[in-house]
């Protein structure tokens, strides 16, 4: 797209903001009226209004007799001094006992729609149960770890904790979504900020990656990022079927994101990609209805802005995401720190959930309240992720 067609096609949008704005405006102003009109006052100007009428007409039904009799032409009858004005009043009356029903009909449906929404984004009663059994195996699992001899935990061992943990948050998605024998799959991607140390650890993730948009090698690939999201081995994740395994998912592959806090200066950033990388970087979840049209949709607008982005990488980004079947929905939570004393909110890692189905967990008006519940297990699920990068950290200086 050459600059020419650019400015076109941002001229055209823009119109169409305007024209969309101004309907907007003019739709709220209307039905707004519309609710006044329905309330007691609007009741009071409906009464003066059929009042006035009905007296008019009856106090002056002679006068408007005789004139109707004696008009012929349109000029003549808007003379009128009593005939025109009658009516006048009564199609105001009319008018306004329209404008009422509408205010009626908008406002029962906005309740309607409020008791739907209630409902509807009411939890399953089979998630209360599996979310209460969870909530006691994830806290007996934590409780047992702390108590735990150091000497007796090992990487491995706390992999295969977090394993349940991740198989339990599985399940509450299954009973979420009322769909016990769905294939439902997750994993923790770690965030690693230190630059040294993903030179001598993930260089070859960071060079193999098509996420990143600068750069021929790893120098110049990081210095336009703050940092990378990854997963590296399959430990830290797993699936559920209609049995529960909790045992890594094999069909994984070591992923690498780049991730930037300020994106602004386009030049000199890589672009957050939808998913983990937005949820790193702004510290709220991320929900992917279908990854397919999602992407495609962020590619366009994000070329629109950003004008670094090549076909070649808009290219490579929807390859990768029309030929992935596993994870054609995808919810991503950051793992947060809940209370710290340097108040450092940075995520350790992104808890990612994943289907190949459309819309789990029911889309947008219900996922938000599943996160909310699910925020005690990311909690502890950040502090067994902590322990674990200390036994990363503790293997990588072995090995130096």
């Amino acid at each position: 797209m050459d600059k020419r067609q650019a400015k076109q096609s941002n001229g055209f949008r823009w119109l169409t903001n305007s024209i969309d704005s101004a309907w907007f405006w003019v739709k709220k102003t209307f039905l707004g009226i519309c609710q006044l009109i329905s309330t007691s006052w609007g009741s009071l100007i409906i009464a003066l209004l059929t009042i006035g009428s009905a007296a008019m007409v009856s106090v002056m039904s002679g006068d408007i007799k005789n004139e109707y009799a004696a008009t012929n032409t349109w000029e003549q009858f808007f003379a009128t001094s009593y005939l025109w004005p009658s009516i006048k009043f009564s199609i105001a009356a009319v008018l306004a006992v329209f404008l009422r029903e509408i205010g009626v009909v908008t406002s029962t449906r906005r309740k309607e729609k409020e008791l739907q929404d209630r409902l509807t984004t009411m939890p399953p009663k089979q998630f209360l149960a599996a979310y209460s059994d969870a909530m006691i195996d994830i806290r007996f699992y934590f409780e047992n770890l702390a108590q735990d001899n150091s000497s007796l935990i090992s990487k491995e061992s706390l992999a295969a904790d977090i394993r349940l943990v991740l198989t339990k948050i599985l399940i509450l998605a299954q009973n979420w979504d009322s769909a016990p024998k769905e294939t439902y799959r997750a994993n923790i991607m770690l965030v690693e900020r230190d630059k040294d140390r993903i030179r001598e650890q993930y260089s070859s993730e960071v060079n193999t990656s098509p996420f990143f948009l600068f750069g021929s090698n790893i120098d110049a690939r990081l210095d336009n990022a703050d940092g990378i999201v990854h997963i590296s081995n399959l430990e830290l994740s797993t699936y559920v079927g209609a049995e529960e395994l909790a045992k890594p998912d094999t069909d994984i592959r070591p992923i690498c994101f780049p991730f930037k806090m300020d994106t602004r200066n386009h030049a000199n950033s890589h672009p957050n990609l939808p998913g983990g990388p937005v949820a790193v970087s702004t510290g709220e979840s991320q929900y992917i209805q279908d990854s397919r049209t999602h992407f495609k949709e962020w590619l366009e607008d994000e070329s629109l802005q950003n004008h670094y982005i090549t076909e070649n990488y808009k290219s490579t980004i929807a390859q990768y995401y029309n030929s992935h079947r596993y994870a054609t929905s995808i919810l991503s939570i950051p793992l947060m720190p809940k209370n710290t004393d340097d108040g450092n909110k940075s995520p350790i890692g992104c808890l990612n959930i994943y289907n190949n189905k459309a819309n789990i967990l029911m889309g947008d008006s219900r996922n938000a309240q599943f996160v909310q519940l699910l925020q005690p297990i990311c909690a502890y699920l950040h502090d067994m992720i902590l322990l674990y990068r200390d036994f990363i950290d503790m293997e990588a200086n072995n090995n130096e």
